[in-house]
């Protein structure tokens, strides 16, 4: 599935502009987001484990 940043923008456009955001996958993982690549075809975040307790500031 492919989602567009218009989209994104679309579904968090309601909440505040530091807002934490959370991803996790369908097992209920936590993950971080660690980077961004862009390329020809679109952009990729790039996530990685979340280690317990992180800052939500952190890393990014």
């Amino acid at each position: 599935m492919t989602t567009t940043v218009l989209e994104l923008i679309e579904n968090l456009k309601h909440y505040p502009g530091a807002t934490a955001v959370t991803i996790k996958d369908v097992d209920d993982v936590e993950f971080a987001i660690v980077d961004f690549h862009s390329g020809d075809d679109g952009v990729t975040i790039v996530i990685g484990s979340k280690v317990d307790g992180e800052s939500e500031e952190e890393g990014g």
